[in-house]
């Protein structure tokens, strides 16, 4: 095996089980080792610190997945890292047939998500590790998890660009899926892998269920709705009436037709910039009992975090303004680089240009089916607030 040595002092967030390794901190190397080969990684003294898959064009050279030195990463240890994330997950499987079975570094392989929708998985490889072992990973998949009718992947995004690897999608096992129906907390949605993602926000399966008691009877404005998530347990909770904002015409026709799938239409629906959308919201006189606001990821990286701050500021300022007192804000971050300290702060000087009271009435994360492990506080991307605003 290939051996990568440090930088002194480089090796301390590693041997702490942090899976990251920047090309900065790698001093030198034996050996060429080819993108996504495994490969072992040493201190600047010589001494043993994991092994983790290797890529040289990316700027996360290394990313770390067994510190025992006596272990070894073969098809054994796959499978026991698979096993291991359907164990976490079997208990979710009595609330949802909609969730995420495998989540990169947090379960140990980096780079490996794979949602599963009804029968199938839908799923992702991000790294030139986990492509590598493309072909294990799908049979073990099939292996594990019962019921499985197909595996699709859908390998795109901005992760995979980045460690040089192309877009790539089609049937890996079994059969294709189509268009999947699937139940979450007693709420009937269709997916389409095709779309965004892997086509369905597990992520926010438990907001969706916390966050509807508050929408009962009220005017609920679901901004960023993508397919509809939170307006379908919204219009369930009993909301007077759902208006559906997006970017995307294949978003908001997927998100009605969710809707109809509860015999539901929505009051209206806005299809735009929601920045400027809000705005025209205000200018034309509209009030809602309830907004939620669940936006991309606006901070991509460290260099864009200040300007990213001032957007979600912005955004949850205009939808202060076109909340009836009383009535609510659910705001959510899903940039990892926003912590849940900074995202409070941004809503705190919103609050404060707005000029309005506004409670924390909870807070909420993502779903436990995206678990995060200690040693890598960065796994914990999505925060929100239910807000009260008087």
């Amino acid at each position: 095996m290939k051996r990568i040595h440090l930088f002194p002092g480089r090796e301390k967030l590693a041997l702490n089980r942090h899976p990251w390794i920047f090309s900065g901190a790698v001093a030198r190397q034996e050996g060429s080792p080819g993108a996504g080969e495994i490969v072992e990684v040493r201190t600047a003294e010589g001494a043993f610190v994991a092994y983790g898959q290797y890529n040289p064009t990316s700027k996360i050279r290394i990313r770390l997945m067994e510190w025992v030195q006596a272990a070894e990463v073969d098809e054994l240890w796959y499978r026991r890292r698979i096993e291991e994330a359907w164990a976490l997950r079997l208990p979710l499987t009595r609330q949802t047939d909609a969730l995420r079975v495998f989540f990169s570094e947090s379960d140990g392989i980096p780079g490996l998500i794979a949602d599963k929708f009804g029968p199938y998985l839908v799923v992702q490889f991000l790294t030139s590790g986990a492509d590598r072992v493309k072909e294990l990973i799908t049979a073990l998949f099939a292996r594990t998890v019962p019921g499985l009718k197909g595996i699709w992947e859908k390998s795109d995004g901005d992760g995979r660009r980045l460690e040089g690897l192309p877009e790539v999608e089609g049937l890996l096992w079994g059969e294709a899926p189509g268009e999947i129906e699937i139940t979450e907390n007693g709420n009937r949605y269709l997916v389409n892998p095709a779309s965004q993602k892997t086509g369905f926000y597990t992520d926010q399966r438990d907001n969706r269920s916390l966050v509807a008691p508050w929408l009962e009877g009220r005017s609920v404005l679901d901004a960023f709705t993508f397919t509809g998530g939170f307006a379908v347990a919204a219009l369930a909770a009993g909301a007077k009436s759902v208006t559906l904002l997006d970017s995307s015409a294949d978003a908001l026709a997927q998100a009605r037709r969710n809707l109809a799938l509860g015999g539901w239409e929505p009051k209206e629906v806005l299809e735009g910039d929601a920045f400027q959308l809000l705005r025209d919201l205000k200018k034309r006189g509209d009030t809602f009992g309830a907004i939620v606001l669940d936006p991309p990821k606006l901070a991509t990286s460290r260099d864009h975090l200040e300007k990213a701050m001032r957007g979600y500021k912005d955004l949850n300022l205009q939808a202060l303004k076109l909340i009836e007192s009383g009535g609510y804000l659910a705001s959510f971050s899903c940039s990892g680089l926003v912590d849940f300290a900074a995202f409070r702060e941004m809503i705190a000087f919103a609050a404060k240009d707005s000029g309005r009271r506004v409670d924390i009435v909870r807070q909420l994360h993502q779903a436990p089916c995206h678990p995060i492990r200690t040693s890598m506080p960065e796994a914990e991307y999505l925060k929100g607030v239910l807000l009260r605003v008087i």
